[in-house]
């Protein structure tokens, strides 16, 4: 998990710089035949990269869910203090560690939501970014869904713990940071596609001189 905030944080930087140049006004030649070209090849590409990505959360998740199956066995003979100290770094995960990162998520979120918004009143169509935007926080929305459910799994008693509410814990943690993940990724793509916009409206502007 300190390896996905470590790199969100990273991302969230280098994203500022995208950011933070200044809007330009959008000119009426947005129709062009090499505008909409670049428009739809980036469509293309954007839809690729992300079945590409999902793809490889899926397989990852395979290979968990075997290694899954051989700890959820040897979790029958887990010792009572060692059932306790795992639900405590559940506990410590779930308020501290995935909280921050929604949160870091959720701002920026915002942030991209208000430039998408200044780009659509300058005339730009900001349609691709407007979809990025909006599976980033429907992803968003999902993994704090199961993390209430993973929270909802966690017994007063921990030393009672199952080996089937043990890896229902683990599978559902497993979701959560592959949503945040998603979540993330989406939002990279609403950057990437701001980006393009105001590349796009430069060039505009220059063909116009």
């Amino acid at each position: 998990m300190y390896k996905i905030m470590k790199k969100y944080i990273i991302f969230v930087m280098l994203a500022g710089l995208v950011l933070s140049s200044p809007l330009a006004r959008a000119e009426d030649s947005e129709d062009s035949a090499s505008l909409k070209s670049r428009r739809a090849d980036f469509k293309e590409e954007t839809k690729t990269r992300r079945e590409t990505f999902v793809s490889g959360l899926k397989e990852n998740r395979e290979a968990f869910m075997a290694e899954l199956k051989t700890r959820k066995e040897a979790w029958k003979t887990t010792r009572s203090e060692m059932k306790l100290k795992f639900c405590e770094k559940v506990n410590e995960i779930i308020t501290k560690r995935f909280s921050t990162v929604l949160t870091q998520l959720e701002k920026f979120q915002t942030r991209v939501s208000e430039i998408i918004e200044k780009l659509k009143a300058d005339g730009k169509d900001t349609t691709l970014a407007q979809e990025a935007l909006g599976l980033s926080k429907s992803k968003l929305a999902d993994a704090k869904a199961k993390l209430l459910e993973i929270k909802g799994l966690v017994p007063d008693n921990c030393t009672k713990i199952t080996p089937e509410i043990f890896a229902k814990i683990k599978l559902g943690a497993r979701e959560a940071k592959d949503l945040l993940k998603e979540s993330r990724e989406s939002l990279h793509q609403a950057v990437e596609e701001i980006k393009n916009l105001k590349d796009d409206n430069e060039s505009e502007e220059g063909d116009a001189l």
